[in-house]
């Protein structure tokens, strides 16, 4: 240090020093130290990166392989392909697999799959897989899948999306309806391609309208021919409906249950609707005139042939029509002694024991057959199997979800009316699950699609019900198991069908009857 004098008594010091204090060093280091831990973490994460990229690869791969197994599997049998929890994959003919099969890094398959009708499931492959100690990743692929054959066989008349709208949490709401003069009573309805068919106890007995195009509006009638169908120069009212699209023309026809004693077939050229035309009377065979309810009481169109009932009556009650050529309808055979009044019935095409048969279930009017499995494979009609609940209630309505029959009963005080059969082995004996939907209320109609149970019942203000289709949320306790309800006054019986996101109605009510629509948000 050097002392230099500035005026008087006045000194300037001049200090020169050489090095680092200790705080200069310690902020050195932890420079040093914040550049080598970025270094290595960007390392690290660059390794980690390139091992996800790889993994998630591999994962990919595999969800895209159990997309394509489900949708070979559903060409062989649609009803066989349900979910499955997580699980480990270990494949040894599957590469990707090794270093699971030897201790190392294992990828998880789970495959979810949601029916939504008979013709159409919502399925999703998820893959999930960890690297070292990171969280878990997942990944997930999704498609519909879609039961070609079943679609052809229903005419195009079949659900293939879940309605949208959250069913679960908010209440069901009328967007449009057509009120009736009194006295005009629904007995029928069919919904297809945007249009709505309906059969009635006056005349104009058979009608077309139009689906509403946007909320709030009502359908709008597009024709109602009076009195297209007669028996004997005589008017007859119509008991029920069923419409298909005949694919090999283009044309489409609609199948109605007569009532009366002779022709109870009528087929109805509807492909113009504002002129839909009669194109064939038919007689059952083996039905007394003049016996106990002779009338056409229920049918449902199946792959070229169409199913038909009466009522219980002194002749056979259950008849097979060939249909190949809608126009010349051919029943097949004399019909079936049911010795009961069928209620409701389902047509469908089902592996046993990877035999193709085709199945008719029935829900019926009877102490000890109020559900019915008849086998009418190649037009030869078996009883196969038949269910005996406890009471004395009739079977009153069914739906088929995947191997799942929900089946609704007449109200049973203090008991269950809505069933689940499982239906895979349909030959074997049918139990209903432990789990059981009592609704306090006869079931007169379900349509399950996803999630929801759509449900008619006979309670007052409550009469359309939406219930969750896993009947494990039942508990055998009122209305436990039910999300909601709407009040649609006199909902007739099976007097509901969905098409879209939409539900369309009838009802039987005395004073004004209507034809309603019903949405949630």
């Amino acid at each position: 240090m050097k002392e230099k004098l500035v005026g008087k008594n006045k000194k300037i010091y001049n200090y020169q020093t050489s090095g680092f204090s200790t705080i200069e060093l310690m902020i050195a280091f932890a420079l040093i130290c914040i550049v080598l831990v970025g270094a290595v973490n960007a390392n690290f994460s660059a390794q980690y990166w390139g091992i996800t990229s790889q993994t998630a690869n591999e994962a990919l791969y595999k969800a895209k392989t159990t997309l394509e197994d489900l949708r070979s599997l559903i060409k062989q049998d649609f009803y066989q392909a349900v979910s499955s929890p997580l699980t480990v994959s270990k494949d040894p003919s599957d590469s990707a697999d090794a270093s699971c099969i030897a201790g190392g890094l294992c990828y998880y398959v789970q495959k979810n799959i949601t029916d939504l009708s008979s013709c159409s499931k919502y399925v999703e492959a998820k893959v999930e897989w960890q690297v070292a100690s990171y969280p878990t990743t997942t990944t997930k692929l999704f498609t519909y899948l879609t039961n070609t054959p079943e679609i052809i066989a229903r005419g195009g008349d079949c659900v293939l999306n879940q309605p949208s709208g959250d069913w679960e949490n908010n209440t069901p709401e009328s967007i449009g309806s057509l009120p009736f003069a009194p006295g005009k009573q629904f007995t029928g309805i069919d919904v297809l391609h945007k249009k709505i068919y309906t059969t009635s106890n006056i005349s104009p007995y058979f009608s077309i309208y139009d689906i509403p195009e946007a909320v709030g509006q009502n359908p709008v009638l597009v024709s109602s021919p009076t009195d297209i169908v007669k028996v004997l120069g005589v008017p007859v009212k119509l008991n029920a409906v069923d419409v298909e699209e005949d694919l090999a023309t283009g044309r489409t026809y609609a199948f109605v249950a007569v009532n009366a004693t002779t022709k109870q077939l009528a087929v109805i050229d509807v492909t113009d609707p504002s002129t839909p035309t009669l194109v064939a009377q038919r007689d059952l065979q083996n039905v007394d005139p003049l016996g106990s309810s002779p009338q056409g009481w229920h049918l449902f169109v199946y792959g070229g042939r169409l199913y038909m009932t009466t009522r219980y009556t002194s002749g056979n009650e259950f008849h097979i029509f060939n249909i190949s050529t809608p126009t010349i309808p051919t029943e097949i055979g004399n019909g079936f002694k049911l010795d009961r009044t069928v209620n409701d019935i389902i047509v469908r095409d089902q592996k046993i024991s990877g035999v193709t048969h085709r199945l008719v279930f029935l829900a019926a009017d009877s102490d000890l057959k109020e559900l019915g499995i008849l086998d009418v494979t190649g037009d030869t009609i078996t009883e196969l199997n038949s269910v005996d609940l406890p009471g004395s209630q009739d079977g009153l309505s069914l739906s088929l979800l995947g191997n799942n029959l929900y089946f609704g009963r007449q109200s049973n005080t203090g008991g269950p009316e809505l069933y689940v059969f499982d239906v895979t082995n349909p030959e074997s004996s049918l139990t209903p699950e432990s789990e059981q939907g009592e609704v306090g209320a006869s079931i007169t109609n379900i349509e399950v699609s996803g999630k929801y149970a759509y449900i008619e019942t006979s309670k007052s203000g409550q009469e359309f019900q939406v219930w969750d289709s896993d009947y494990s949320t039942w508990t055998g306790t009122l209305n436990v198991g039910r999300f909601t309800s709407y009040s649609f006054p006199h909902l007739a019986p099976l007097g509901f069908d969905i098409d879209g996101d939409w539900i369309y109605a009838i009802s039987q009510d005395l004073t004004t009857d209507k034809l309603g629509v019903i949405y949630t948000p």
